[in-house]
């Protein structure tokens, strides 16, 4: 059986082995998502071309989990399901008792080791019998195809307007008993990708019709004027947008306390067993210790353990009251804040303004609610004829930024990465077997989204240059100088603010300073 488990190790190693040279050659011929072929080109520009409709396929990563968050997450996705049992790996149906026993022997004994993913497959479509069933097979798949050798749970949703799987995965394999590791950044977006475009090719054998188009592939620029269209709110959207986003901070912190009070008394519970199990132990250690039989030692070994697991348990439930103190102190701030907008009718934009900023100050927990309120800050600037121009423009472009990239806020650095991926797509759809006149409106359309993005770098050096230009050298953040220098270095332009050289002088006198005192440091100790 040992030697049949090893060859199987062995083979799947040969085919990872070469999977991966295969991966490496295709890596180098792609566009975004696709392989660069005539018969791939022609089929995912169609959508671009409106020739053909298709929608965009989402798989997220909701969260990276410790096994306690492994246990949450499979009770959160049962909380709203009809059923109470979960579907494993084999197709059977299992309670969360039961997984959690099994997982048990391949979690970490850390408290903070990351064990279990929760993955979430979604499609727009109406969630009738026929598509779920589609659904679930296609994720089914996905999973066999992907994750072979990895437990997993999962749990079909229907209640909202999208139906989507929700998956808990173990991600120690049963095989290797490794856990799933990326080595590089761009290893992990590769890995996602494929997951994607595997679920997308599923769905469609199905009879559904979907795509996995990169952000880049969109027309920018019309992106752009969709999201300027909402960007700014009247009077009541702004006081019902502050509102909202109180509300929303409120009901997440008191999850949170409810999580916190479950922790609680899960490590109160199983201390009150240990310290049953050490009056056991204790009795034991003194009988055997009066007869002289040599089982005191394993007995004492076992009580210092006992000791050891207590003593954590102690420091863990301090841990837990000290962060639920401090989440009842929030929720006490953001109460205060809510019956403020509630009762004094805030009406003009300057204490409009001040409420904004002491909302900011709590610390906005969601990418939702921070983009809600920074289209609050927008519209407020915008009406504040105070405000000096330059600065309402750097809010608008930030809140676009954020809306465009999916809630990533984007610097020089991350938009030059953008425009050297279109450089590369442009290059290989021209070299490409493909003819012109099927991708000619695909081209274009890439053009004009590098186009975009370098007038993005413009502007952005542009408010970063009029940023540091009212700052000391000495107070600005490392980072943004690196991102000036970067910017001078894109558009080819002098360093009028002379901030390079400047902060090369900052700095190295810093170090001379450190240097120095190290040295009389060690002078002082005769060395």
């Amino acid at each position: 059986m040992q030697k049949k488990i090893e060859e199987l190790l062995e083979e799947i190693k040969k085919v990872k082995k070469a999977s991966s040279i295969i991966k490496d050659n295709f890596k180098r011929n792609k566009i975004f998502n696709h392989y660069v072929s005539s018969y791939s080109i022609k089929n995912n520009i169609n959508n671009f071309n409106k020739s053909s409709f298709s929608k965009q396929v989402i798989v997220k990563l909701l969260s990276n989990l410790s096994s306690a968050g492994a246990k949450r997450a499979m009770e959160y996705i049962l909380k709203n399901n009809d059923n109470s049992l979960l579907i494993n790996e084999k197709g059977e149906e299992v309670t969360t008792k039961e997984v959690l026993k099994d997982w048990k022997k391949d979690f970490s004994k850390s408290e903070n080791a990351k064990d279990a993913w929760h993955l979430m497959f979604s499609i727009k479509e109406n969630p009738t019998p026929k598509n779920l069933e589609i659904l679930k097979k296609s994720v089914q798949q996905v999973m066999d195809n992907n994750f072979l050798g990895y437990k997993y749970v999962m749990v079909l949703h229907t209640h909202q307007n999208n139906p989507h799987v929700h998956i808990v995965l173990n991600k120690r394999n049963i095989l290797t008993k490794k856990k799933i590791h990326f080595d590089k950044k761009e290893d992990v977006k590769e890995f996602w990708d494929d997951i994607r475009n595997n679920f997308c090719m599923t769905l469609n054998n199905k009879g559904l019709r979907y795509h996995n188009h990169s952000i880049l592939e969109k027309d920018l620029k019309k992106e752009c004027q969709k999201i300027k269209r909402n960007l700014y709110l009247d009077e009541y959207e702004t006081k019902n947008n502050l509102n909202e986003i109180l509300l929303n901070n409120i009901q997440r912190e008191n999850i949170k306390i409810e999580k916190k009070k479950s922790r609680i008394d899960f490590f109160s519970e199983e201390n009150k067993n240990l310290k049953d199990e050490r009056n056991h132990l204790l009795n034991l250690f003194n009988q055997y210790k009066k007869k002289n039989n040599k089982k005191f030692y394993k007995i004492g070994r076992d009580l210092k353990l006992n000791s050891k697991k207590i003593k954590e348990n102690e420091n863990s439930i301090l841990n837990e009251m000290k962060e639920l103190k401090e989440i009842n102190s929030k929720i006490e701030i953001l109460n205060k804040e809510l019956n403020k907008l509630t009762y004094e009718k805030i009406i003009d934009a300057k204490r409009l303004e001040m409420f904004s900023d002491s909302i900011k100050n709590v610390k906005i927990s969601s990418k939702k609610d921070y983009q809600e309120f920074l289209k609050v800050k927008n519209t407020i600037s915008k009406n504040n004829q105070n405000l000096d121009d330059a600065m309402k423009k750097n809010l608008e472009a930030n809140l676009i930024s954020l809306s465009l990239f999916n809630g990533k806020k984007q610097n020089i650095f991350n938009l030059e990465k953008k425009i050297q991926s279109l450089d590369n797509a442009i290059y290989l759809l021209k070299k490409s077997n493909s003819e012109v006149w099927e991708y000619e409106n695909y081209l274009k359309n890439l053009e004009s989204n590098k186009d975009f993005l370098q007038d993005n770098i413009t502007l952005g050096f542009k408010n970063l240059k009029l940023e540091l230009s009212n700052k000391n050298i000495k107070k600005i953040n490392p980072f943004l100088i690196k991102e000036y220098e970067k910017g001078c270095e894109i558009l080819n332009i002098k360093d009028d603010l002379n901030i390079i050289n400047k902060s090369k002088i900052s700095y190295s006198s810093f170090s001379r300073k450190i240097n120095n005192k190290q040295n009389e440091n060690l002078k002082d100790k005769g060395l």
